[in-house]
C-alpha cells in the first residue's frame, strides 16, 4: 500500500511557474518499506518526473517560450533534486518514529495477504514511467466504455479514506510556492516578491486545481485497480479506515509531502541558477 498521490497532477502545475536493521523494530520498518511498494515507487520517482516533464513540455503553452537548452538542463537536474535515497532515509526514520510495533504488524498482515500483495503490485506497475502512455490510452478508452456508477462510488469512497486528492492538492500548491520562491531567489532583491503574495495567489487556484486533481485521481484509480472487483476495493478501503491503516497512510503521506517539497525547493534553486546563468550570458 503506497501513498496514493497523483504525481502527474502535481507536476503539471509546476511548469508555468518555472542502516536501519539494527533491532526488531528497525527490521519491521524496513520490511514495511519494501512490502508496501514504497521502495520501488520512490526509486522510480525521478524517471517518472522526467516522463511527466516531457509530457508537460509537449502540452504546456508556456514551454515554447523557454530556450531548448534550459528545458534540457531542467530535465537533466531532476535526479539530483529528487534523490530517492534521501527520501528513503526520511521515510524509514518517520515510520520508525510515528508507528508503534503493533501498528506495523497489522499493516504487514494486510500487505502479506493475497489482496494486499496484489494491490501493491498494481500500484508499483501504475507508478512506473512506462505506464504513463498506457494511462493516457486508457483514459481515451473510457469515453467509449465508461465505468459503472457503482464502481465510481466505490473508488470515490476509497479516495476519501486515503485523503488522496486532498493531499495531492496540498502538495501541488505548496510545491508551486516552493519552486517559485527558489527560482525568484536567483533574481535581484528588487525583483523578488513576498512569500505571502505568492501563497495567496496559489491559494486562489485551489478550487480549480482540486477539481482537476480529483478527476485525474479517479482516472488513476480506475486504471490502477482495473483488475479488482468492487468488493476487493471495499476491503482495501476498510483497511485504510482502520486505526493502523489510517495512521500508516497519514505518516507515509506526510513524509512524501516533505520529500516532494524538499525536492521541489532544490529543483527550483537549480532552475533559478540556470536562468541566472543565461541572463549573465545575454548581458555579457
Amino acid at each position: 500500500m503506497g501513498s496514493k498521490i497523483c504525481l502527474w497532477a502535481i507536476f503539471l502545475s509546476l511548469l508555468p511557474v518555472i542502516s536501519y536493521a539494527q533491532n526488531q523494530n528497525d527490521s519491521q520498518v524496513l520490511e514495511l518499506y519494501v512490502k508496501s511498494g514504497m521502495k520501488k515507487q520512490l526509486g522510480q520517482l525521478p524517471s517518472l518526473i522526467q516522463t511527466l516533464f516531457d509530457q508537460s513540455v509537449a502540452q504546456d503553452e508556456h514551454a515554447p517560450k523557454l530556450p531548448k537548452e534550459v528545458l534540457s538542463a531542467m530535465r537533466a537536474s531532476v535526479p539530483e533534486a529528487f534523490a530517492s535515497e534521501k527520501m528513503k532515509e526520511a521515510m524509514l526514520a518517520k515510520l520508525k518514529e510515528k508507528l508503534r510495533a503493533q501498528d506495523i504488524k497489522k499493516v504487514l498482515r494486510w500487505l502479506d495477504s493475497p489482496l494486499g500483495k496484489k494491490c501493491t503490485q498494481l500500484e508499483e506497475a501504475a507508478s512506473a514511467p512506462e505506464a504513463q502512455a498506457e494511462i493516457q490510452q486508457y483514459t481515451a478508452r473510457l469515453q467509449d466504455s465508461p465505468p459503472t456508477a457503482k464502481r465510481l462510488k466505490v473508488l470515490r469512497e476509497f479516495d476519501s479514506a486515503l485523503k488522496a486528492t486532498e493531499s495531492a492538492v496540498d502538495i501541488a500548491i505548496h510545491t508551486q510556492v516552493a519552486v517559485a520562491m527558489a527560482i525568484i531567489a536567483a533574481f535581484p532583491l528588487e525583483q523578488q516578491r513576498p512569500l505571502d503574495d505568492l501563497s495567496r495567489e496559489m491559494e486562489k487556484t485551489r478550487p480549480v486545481l482540486e477539481a482537476t486533481v480529483r478527476s485525474q485521481m479517479l482516472i488513476s484509480d480506475l486504471y490502477t485497480y482495473r483488475s479488482l472487483t468492487e468488493a476487493d476495493i471495499q476491503l482495501y478501503t476498510k483497511f485504510a479506515k482502520s486505526p493502523a491503516g489510517s495512521k500508516y497512510t497519514s505518516v507515509t503521506t506526510a513524509v512524501l509531502k516533505e520529500a516532494v517539497l524538499e525536492g521541489a525547493v532544490k529543483w527550483g534553486k537549480i532552475i533559478g541558477e540556470i536562468i541566472k546563468e543565461m541572463q549573465n550570458k545575454s548581458e555579457a
